[in-house]
């Protein structure tokens, strides 16, 4: 049950909803003279790193690896909105994942290896 409060933590999904809806409007709200940088500064800089953030909060809390997919869905949201352009704004939705999933698994190479540990003799017998 702790865990569970861990991940339905409110700042993180709020921080979800600011970094999907409300930065791509804001920008959108800046007009044409701030539009190159928005793509730079709000889509690329900024999202890319909540991504890896994202997947990294949620390795640490033990989630399910699903919950990744709903950060680019919110970032769909906008895009259906008309808060992104469409037509960077689908691959920026597929880098965010892949990045949330690069975060997530990120240090899982330390894992136990099977093949590698030392065998019993004789096998595992009852206890």
């Amino acid at each position: 049950m702790r865990e569970l409060r861990k991940v339905l933590n409110w700042k993180f999904w709020g921080m979800m909803l600011i970094f999907g809806l409300l930065i791509p409007w804001v920008f959108k709200q800046g007009g044409s003279s701030a539009q190159p940088y928005s793509v730079i500064i709000s889509l690329f800089a900024l999202n890319s790193i909540f991504s890896v953030y994202a997947g990294s909060f949620l390795r640490k809390n033990g989630s399910f690896w699903y919950l990744l997919i709903i950060w680019p869905l919110i970032f769909l949201i906008s895009i259906l909105l008309g808060y992104v352009p469409a037509i960077y704004g689908y691959a920026f939705a597929v880098l965010y994942f892949v990045l949330s999933i690069f975060a997530y698994t990120a240090g899982q190479e330390d894992d136990v290896d099977i093949e590698k540990q030392i065998p019993i003799d004789g096998g595992i017998k009852g206890v």
